[in-house]
């Protein structure tokens, strides 16, 4: 018998660490696995948060979207969106997540192939307006939402 208090000891214990439902609303509800399984969460585990931000400008390329003016009150963090994470997965790795950023047509390296073949083609630095234009027409193209909000910074 103290063997089993001992284990259930340590499963409440287990579930108090995980942020499990409280003692009185486990007792009110009963001993079932389902019970069991249940947990406080936040709004996002509540599927109730907002969609998380993402930079339409990739962050690791931050140095090359400064050099063509996107500093202070323009740089990248400005240009974010909120996508849910099924869209935004399947834009970084084409439905299948497991991709990630291999697939050819991954958001970072489709924007980076096609602002540099602009730049190239120009025989000159992109200027931010014609960035944020191709950077446009491609998150139409993607289904991208066009509404910009800030993001984090580094």
């Amino acid at each position: 018998m103290s063997a089993a208090v001992r284990i259930h000891g340590g499963r409440v214990m287990m579930a108090q660490a995980h942020q499990d439902l409280p003692e009185g609303v486990r007792e009110a509800l009963g001993d079932s696995p389902e019970v069991r399984g249940m947990k406080v969460t936040g709004k996002a585990g509540a599927g109730m948060a907002d969609a998380p931000k993402h930079h339409v400008m990739p962050q690791e390329h931050r140095e090359w979207f400064e050099l063509r003016g996107f500093k202070g009150d323009m740089d990248i963090d400005q240009f974010c969106v909120r996508l849910e994470q099924a869209h935004h997965e399947a834009i970084h790795g084409g439905g299948n997540w497991k991709l990630g950023r291999t697939w050819p047509g991954a958001w970072n390296r489709m924007i980076m192939d096609a602002l540099l073949k602009a730049e190239k083609s120009a025989g000159q630095m992109l200027t931010r307006n014609t960035i944020l234009r191709i950077v446009a027409e491609n998150m139409r193209f993607y289904s991208i939402p066009m509404k910009f909000t800030k993001g984090r910074s580094r």
